[in-house]
This record gives C-alpha cells, sequence and structure tokens, in this order.
C-alpha cells in the first residue's frame, strides 16, 4: 500500500506540472538551421536549407539577410531555396514558434565570392611569315557576375602581353581589337589578363607561330645533303667530303667527324706500293642520315644501301657498321625514323616508303607532293625524290624543290607548306621545337637554317 501511494502521488503531481507548464517544458524548442548544398560558392548561388530544429514547431520565418533580394528575402517554407546573386557574407536568421507562442532563433552564415572573370580571345592570323600583323579580338571576354539576371559585374581592364618582349597592349574596354606585328620569327604566346569591378583577375594564352629562319649556322662542309637529330646535336652528311659530322646546335661547332659509309673496303693483307702506300677504304657518298636507337642510319648513293653505323667507334673498328639495309625494292636517298618506321625517300619513284628496319620491307607508301609519275618516263627521265625528311610530332616533314611541306604520314594529305629558306633545301631534322634544313647552298658555303613552321 506503501509503493501504490507514492506512484499515485508521482502521477497526481506530473499531471500538475503539464497543466501548469504546457509540454514545451518538458520538450524545449531549439531552431536548427541545415544547408543541403553548400553555404560557400561564386555568386549567383542558390542555397538549399531546412529547418532541422527540435521540439514542437508549429510555425516558422527564415530571413536570408539578402534585403536586395526585395520579397524573396523571407520564407516561411519548412525547406526553401534563396540565390544569392552578389558577392558578400550572408546572416541567415530562422526563428520557429510554438502553437503556445514560444520561439526560438538559430542562425548560420553563408559566403558568396566574386566569380573570376572569363577572359577569351582570339589572334587573327596565329600563324604566318614574319613580319606578321595581327589582329587580337578580345570582345568574347565576360564577367560571369554580370550576366545573371541584371549586369552586376563588369570587365574593367585588360592587359594583353604580346609575348615578344614589346610592351603590352592595356585598356579599360574590350570591345576594339588590339593590333601587333611580331617583326622577328618565333614561337610566341600572347597573354590577356582580365579584372573585373571587383577586382578579381583571370589570364588566357594565345599561341601564335611567326615563321621564318630564327638563326642560321655554316655547314661543316660545302656539300650538307643529309641532318639528323639524336636529342642533344645534329649530324650532318656531305655528298662532297663524303663525310659525317656532328655538331654543336647552338653555334655549329664540330664535335666529331668520320668517313660515310659505303665506299670500298681496305684490301686484307695487300702489301704496300714503292711509296709505302697500303690500300684502304674508300668513302661512301652519303645521302640523308637518320637517327634511332642510339645508331646513326646512313643512305649511301655510291651503293644503293642504307647502313646502321655506330658512330662512337671508329671507322676501322668491326662494330663500326652494325648492320646493312640493301634492298631491290628501292634507291635509298632521305631518311628519317619515326613512328617504328624508317621513312625512305625513293629515287626510283618518287615516293615515299614506310619500311621495316629490320627486314627492309616495304609496309607502305604513298606519293610526295608535286612529284614526277611514279614511274621512268619515256625519255628516261627519273621522277624528283624529296631530298630531306624530318618526322615531327606525328607527322612529316619533306624538302621537295623549293618548298617544305608537312605531310600526313598515313595519306600523303599535304598539312601545311612553307617556302625553303635557301636555293637549294636538302636534309631536315626536327629538334622538338624547330626544323632545321641543310642546303648546299649553290655556289655558296653550304648553310644549316633554324626555322619556325606552323
Amino acid at each position: 500500500m506503501r509503493r501504490l501511494r507514492w506512484a499515485l502521488i508521482g502521477v497526481g503531481f506530473l499531471v500538475t506540472v503539464l497543466a501548469l507548464g504546457g509540454c514545451d517544458q518538458l520538450w524545449p524548442l531549439e531552431a536548427g538551421i541545415a544547408v543541403l548544398n553548400s553555404a560557400t560558392g561564386v555568386a549567383p548561388l542558390s542555397v538549399q536549407f531546412a529547418d532541422a530544429s527540435w521540439g514542437p514547431v508549429s510555425s516558422r520565418f527564415w530571413d536570408f539577410g539578402d534585403p536586395a533580394s526585395g520579397t524573396g528575402n523571407t520564407s516561411t517554407l519548412q525547406s526553401p531555396t534563396h540565390t544569392y546573386r552578389e558577392n558578400g557574407i550572408y546572416a541567415v536568421t530562422l526563428i520557429v514558434y510554438s502553437a503556445d507562442g514560444q520561439s526560438s532563433r538559430g542562425t548560420a552564415v553563408v559566403a558568396v565570392v566574386n566569380p573570376a572573370p572569363v577572359p577569351q580571345f582570339e589572334a587573327t592570323p596565329d600563324h604566318g611569315p614574319a613580319p606578321l600583323a595581327v589582329s587580337f579580338n578580345l570582345s568574347a571576354s565576360f564577367d560571369p557576375a554580370g550576366i545573371v539576371p541584371a549586369p552586376t559585374g563588369s570587365i574593367v581592364s585588360f592587359s594583353l602581353d604580346f609575348g615578344d618582349g614589346t610592351p603590352p597592349a592595356t585598356g579599360t574596354g574590350i570591345g576594339a581589337p588590339a593590333s601587333h606585328t611580331y617583326v622577328t620569327p618565333g614561337y610566341r604566346v600572347a597573354t590577356l589578363t582580365v579584372v573585373d569591378n571587383d577586382g578579381a583577375s583571370a589570364s588566357a594564352t594565345h599561341a601564335v607561330t611567326v615563321e621564318g629562319v630564327a638563326a642560321t649556322l655554316t655547314a661543316p662542309g660545302g656539300d650538307p645533303i643529309g641532318l639528323t637529330y639524336d636529342g642533344s646535336s645534329l649530324w650532318v652528311s656531305d655528298s662532297t667530303a663524303k663525310r659525317i659530322y656532328k655538331i654543336r646546335l647552338s653555334d655549329g661547332q664540330v664535335l666529331t667527324s668520320f668517313d660515310a659509309p659505303g665506299g670500298s673496303a681496305s684490301i686484307l693483307g695487300a702489301k704496300a706500293d714503292a711509296k709505302n702506300i697500303v690500300p684502304g677504304p674508300t668513302a661512301g657518298t652519303p645521302a640523308g642520315v637518320a637517327w634511332n636507337g642510339g645508331a646513326l642510319w646512313v643512305a649511301c648513293t655510291s651503293d644503293g644501301k642504307i647502313y646502321q653505323v655506330n658512330p662512337n667507334v671508329p671507322t676501322t673498328d668491326p662494330g663500326h657498321v652494325l648492320a646493312v639495309l640493301d634492298s631491290n625494292a628501292f634507291t635509298p636517298f632521305a631518311l628519317a625514323f619515326g613512328g617504328g618506321a624508317l621513312w625512305v625517300s625513293d629515287l626510283r619513284t618518287g615516293r615515299i616508303l614506310k619500311v621495316d628496319p629490320f627486314s627492309g620491307a616495304v609496309l607502305g607508301s604513298f606519293v610526295a607532293p608535286s612529284s614526277l609519275a611514279a614511274s621512268v618516263g619515256p625519255r628516261g627521265i627519273v621522277p624528283i625524290a624529296p631530298a630531306g625528311l624530318a618526322w615531327a610530332s606525328g607527322s612529316l616533314w619533306m624538302s621537295l624543290g623549293a618548298t617544305l611541306y608537312r605531310v600526313d604520314p598515313a595519306t600523303g594529305a599535304i598539312l601545311a607548306s612553307v617556302p625553303a629558306p635557301g636555293p637549294t633545301p636538302a636534309g631536315l631534322a626536327f629538334d622538338g621545337v624547330y626544323l632545321w634544313v641543310a642546303d648546299p647552298n649553290g655556289a655558296n658555303p653550304g648553310r644549316l637554317d633554324r626555322l619556325v613552321v606552323p
């Protein structure tokens, strides 16, 4: 009976509390704000809120802290969305009410940053021979803050660096084009920087190729005919001197040289003549050269063969000539390595051949631009084959007549063409940036030109 009495007293006390204080005394009201996407971003930023309050909420009132939005600054929805169109820090307030008039306030912060302007521009033309006059159209640049829903942001200044060391063009309006003339050949990068009315800036670049001769070196011999690049130096074959030269790119200094392969070998066991002269090797007449796998490949017109040689050992060393490619399928002249194949210009047909360097098998071919018919004519005229080949980033450059062509090696389609810098262009080499051209130069000293090409 005693326990029952105390239980009844407890129930009576609870009923009394509920009668006097209401349910809110047992389940207090506490406002809470949840952000369902992100409270930080660039304008315009749409933020989705949710009422995360605890307790007996019967109604609510949102203030998004954005009086500039007018009537859209408040809401009574449980999960409203508000779009902030200007950058700034906004204090969001949620007030929740219970049925008996109790209230609670919660706050959150939304950070809206100014979006950077977007620089966009075009260069017309973006390549061509020096001097090259280029018109830069900047009008495609824009400020994202100024496009929705009403213009509230704008680009207020720009700076256009032409990339050739000359003073940049500056201004406050991007409507009028900026013009510039590039005087000297080179690969230039123009940089446009724009600034908006809130101080944010951004930059974009555009490549401009100013074609022409960037430098000229004197060839080590008077009749340079073949040219290739080994990753650090140039190799030049000279058809008159019958020698192969390794030269430095910066100044043309000869680093080493040796006789071209393809001549008659020394006669073993031969005796000296009356003047004590022992018959020795005779150099072959070199044409195109190519570099691959640490070895130099040399086409010789004196015997129609292609030699793979180790240039690091003397010509008398048995290890100097590593292999000889002798094929009845072609008469080689210009050479280049690329795409896992040896590319050969064939003197007999005027075609460019894709050759397996190990077997000599012809894997494919195409007609060189402007070459003659692919057969000997009735008067015995032999088609003209390109005098130089160079592999450059998946395409082939070739010298033919007074023009240099860049072609698709799969189809032979012309991708670009430029006039040769000298009267008689021959061997070509690509060093990863520039195209080099060997030229016997007529009656003048042979030359090696470093070209800026498209």
